[in-house]
């Protein structure tokens, strides 16, 4: 019975930690909140970086490393769109080449977020230090022309450390806003 009393103290303890870290949370506008395409709700503690116009990336850093970019573009045609929805496949398959070991991707999955067809990808690796680094990455048609990509980088070890909860949170807040549907 004593290991009852102990458990439920810390059970409530771990849940007020959850609820903490849920509520410390920044809404993100892309590419600003006037011309809103897309919402993240962002961890208040990482790092963003300024978004000037359409097609930059915008940036989410934790203090451990772990690295969230996100953007939207606009095209001139569905098929420019769909030609974009390949090319970030490939072009995410290179990067990660580029600059981590040990790459393991899963397969390209078709996803619907938020009613708006996607595909996410997910998978494994280690930086150049070896460390051990999750990625996901998800691609989001806002319109038949315009096309959102969010991705991370994240590094899931360490003591304290709940960047890929924090990312996954951050994935699942996407809400696009429907002026990108015209």
């Amino acid at each position: 019975m004593k290991t009852t009393s102990l458990t439920l103290p810390f059970a409530a303890l771990m849940f007020l930690s959850l609820v903490s870290a849920q509520a410390e949370t920044k809404t993100l506008h892309y590419p600003t909140q006037d011309e809103t395409m897309f919402s993240i709700d962002a961890p208040a503690d990482w790092e963003v970086t300024e978004i000037e116009s359409v097609g930059d990336f915008g940036s989410l850093e934790s203090e451990n490393g772990s690295v969230l970019q996100f953007r939207a573009q606009e095209f001139d045609s569905e098929d420019e769109a769909k030609q974009e929805v390949d090319s970030v496949v490939e072009s995410t398959f290179e990067f990660l080449q580029e600059n981590y070991t040990d790459i393991n991707l899963e397969d390209p999955k078709e996803v619907t977020i938020e009613g708006q067809p996607g595909m996410q990808v997910t998978g494994t690796g280690k930086d150049k230090d070896g460390n051990a680094v999750q990625f996901l990455s998800a691609i989001v048609a806002l319109g038949p022309k315009t096309v959102a990509e969010i991705w991370a980088a994240v590094f899931p070890e360490g003591e304290g450390n709940n960047d890929l909860q924090a990312a996954q949170a951050v994935l699942q807040s996407f809400k696009p806003t429907g002026s990108a549907s015209e």
